[in-house]
């Protein structure tokens, strides 16, 4: 058999495995489906030319010509779907290669160009018709880039100049039907076949990766597809030589060549890596830099707040985002938390949501929820909206498509349109949202650098979970020692306060001599270094109470009346309606305790205010069958970078404050199976939560 023969051999069952291949990731996008219909076709109209060169007899070559006129319908669908066209000339091509298809398909089936030698030349013809297509799409880009006409970014494949794919596919197509042509001999047909593999391989991975291919990555997996076939080749020849008439050696030597296979596979691909970045140009280099040298400090991080810093320097030096939120999963594990902002939050007409983006997302948001969905898929947990925009407009599903508009509104209401989550194993420690216009330099017009950044997000999660570790093993050994600490202070303070005290009372501070105002001082000032062992010795010790089924609301109405006198005159408390549950399993008075605590806060925060007001409440949310007590006033509110200190033991703002009451009333309501909760703007307000799983109803 000629070589013509063997190559049509080969594309056919080659692009018959990149069609099917292809079409197993989605059988519900249309981009995926016409991609494995334009794969077939050119499977069964290579493998129909390769059948009539071992059994001649003109059935075959029928078959062959049948393929051929239906290649241009199925390839400018094709196009029309990966490029989003809808413009008149285009449909209008598409129509015509349909009402020929149908046309020469007759003439084929009766036979008409045996007789009518031109009906033979049309069907040889009829691809020229992607031709057309594709110089439109050349003059499109053309008046595109020249700011004439306003047309979606062509997402083919992930190369800076698609004018290089269109030449090469022009020069692929018309080379591999050539093969009509006699005076074009068998060469030119035959590197024509040998083209279009690779092409057809090329935009299968651009379709499957929508976006997220780069040049790099593409040519690597190219390159290493080749160095293994042709490994193979040569395994096997070797082989195949030594056994000669030996049957008995073809277990042996089947053994050994896939051994060898399996142990060059990744030197191989090293080996075929390293050159394929020699090959990049020094603007990708330079990316590639940057993040090694933030992947190399991350692990001398020892702080969240350094680690923030490198997160955003990073985002920034590579992405170079318009602006960017970072968001880090809370304690508590119900929801995440914005810690830094990177740029100017678009509002207004700039925005995408037209809303402020929100301070905190919940861990059952949809997006990350999909970002979960595509790491258990094996796939990149990258979240686009022009992945989202192909896929709605591609998708054959309307279930489908309305899942994708409600992802994109989530990334919209984030002021968002890329989302890299922080995976550390299976658990999602963080995510960013950036808000990127265009791809950054150097990837032109493709998005193929996010497989190249997501590792770092990776490191970055390993990081943090090190870190989470780290910081509470340091958390539990000073606890042990401030237990340790405590008794020995509760004797050696407790008792000369004692003794200092009851001298001052002795000399009677009540009389009207000169000495007796420094006596009231020195008694009031023991009396303030008792409460502060004695909030020492609280937040040392475990909480241990009797928890009883208790009405928060009935203990939150009792506990303001107690306060109501003892509050700066002028301050307004509200409290709220009642829910429509509050049962807890409590211990009443520690809940008392912090609510007096949080309410006392409140107070000198508004101190200053002309309408100092303070609002209590409690809510019952059913889905998480919780009850919330939050208290929250219209004060100085506190600073963003004092929102992360203010639960630790001993930080204080107030100098009159000792520290320790949140520290306490966050460990009051651990104790209660339960979380204290903070949210803050600076000059307007400060909320606090208590949030308290709620009693069962049969336990009521």
């Amino acid at each position: 058999m000629d070589i013509l023969g063997q190559t049509a051999l080969l594309l056919g069952v080659t692009s018959f495995a990149l069609g099917f291949s292809v079409l197993a990731r989605n059988v519900r996008n249309k981009l995926f489906i016409v991609f494995a219909l334009l794969s077939t076709l050119v499977s069964g109209w290579a493998l129909s030319f390769f059948l009539e060169k071992i059994w001649e007899g003109g059935s075959f070559y029928r078959a062959h010509l049948l393929f051929n006129v239906w290649l241009a319908p199925a390839a400018l669908g094709l196009i029309q779907i990966l490029v989003r066209l809808h413009d008149r000339a285009s449909r209008t091509l598409f129509d015509f290669s349909v009402l020929c298809a149908l046309g020469l398909s007759g003439v084929a089936v009766l036979r008409l160009d045996t007789t009518i030698p031109w009906l033979l030349h049309l069907i040889h013809a009829s691809s020229f018709l992607i031709v057309i297509q594709v110089l439109n799409l050349m003059w499109i880009d053309k008046r595109l880039r020249n700011g004439i006409r306003r047309l979606p970014k062509i997402p083919t494949v992930g190369f800076a100049r698609r004018n290089a794919v269109y030449v090469g596919g022009l020069l692929i197509l018309c080379s591999a039907v050539m093969d009509h042509v006699p005076f074009l001999g068998k060469v030119i047909p035959s590197v024509g076949n040998i083209g279009l593999m690779i092409y057809l391989f090329f935009v299968s991975q651009a379709i499957t990766q929508q976006r997220l291919l780069n040049f790099g990555a593409l040519l690597s997996r190219l390159l290493v597809l080749l160095a293994v076939a042709l490994t193979l080749t040569g395994v096997y020849s070797l082989l195949v030589a030594w056994i000669q008439d030996s049957p008995g050696l073809f277990f042996l030597n089947s053994f050994i060549a896939s051994f060898l296979i399996l142990m060059l596979l990744d030197p191989l691909r090293a080996l075929v890596g390293y050159f394929t970045r020699r090959l990049l140009t020094q603007k990708h280099l330079r990316v590639e830099q940057i993040l090694r040298e933030s992947q190399l400090k991350l692990p001398g991080v020892v702080d969240l707040g350094t680690l923030f810093q490198t997160i955003m320097l990073t985002v920034e030096q590579v992405l170079q985002p318009q602006w960017g939120a970072l968001f880090v999963l809370r304690s508590d594990g119900t929801r995440f938390r914005r810690v830094r902002t990177l740029g100017q939050e678009p509002l207004g007409e700039h925005s995408l949501s037209k809303t402020e983006a929100p301070k905190e997302v919940m861990v059952t948001n949809l997006l990350l929820q999909h970002c979960e969905k595509l790491r258990k898929k094996g796939e990149l947990p990258v979240l686009l909206d022009q992945m989202f925009e192909g896929e709605m407009d591609r998708s054959a599903s309307r279930a489908q498509r309305e899942q994708l508009a409600g992802l994109l509104q989530g990334l919209k209401a984030l002021n968002a349109n890329l989302l890299i989550p922080f995976y550390a194993g299976e658990k999602n420690l963080g995510f960013i949202s950036l808000r990127i216009p265009a791809p950054p330099e150097p990837w032109g017009n493709n998005w193929g650098l996010l497989p190249i950044v997501y590792p770092f997000f990776e490191q970055v999660a390993q990081a943090m979970k090190s870190m989470e570790v780290f910081v509470r093993q340091r958390e539990k050994e000073r606890l042990a020692e401030i237990g340790a600490m405590a008794a020995g202070l509760a004797h050696e303070i407790r008792n000369p306060l004692g003794a200092i005290k009851g001298a001052a009372q002795f000399l009677d501070p009540s009389t009207e001599r000169p000495e007796s105002q420094f006596l009231k001082v020195i008694i009031e000032e023991v009396d303030r270094l008792n409460r502060v062992v004695s909030q020492f010795l609280d937040y040392s010790k475990p909480h241990s109470a009797e928890f009883k089924p208790t009405a928060i609301y009935a203990l939150v109405h009792k506990t303001m009346d107690f306060l109501k006198n003892s509050l700066p005159p002028g301050l307004l408390l509200e409290l709220g309606p009642a829910p429509e549950r509050d049962q807890v399993e409590a211990a009443s008075e520690q809940i008392q305790q912090v609510l007096i605590n949080l309410i006392q806060n409140s107070a000198k925060a508004v101190e200053h205010k002309s309408d100092p007001l303070i609002k209590v409440g409690v809510e019952y949310v059913k889905d998480a069958s919780e009850i919330t007590l939050w208290v929250e006033d219209n004060g100085k509110g506190i600073k963003r970078e004092h929102l992360d200190k203010i639960f630790i033991p001993f930080f204080t703002t107030s100098p009159s404050g000792t520290g320790l009451g949140l520290s306490i009333c966050q460990k009051i309501a651990e104790a209660h199976r339960g979380r204290l909760e903070v949210s803050s703007e600076e000059g307007r307000f400060t909320r606090f939560s208590m949030v308290l799983p709620a009693l069962k109803e049969s336990q009521n």
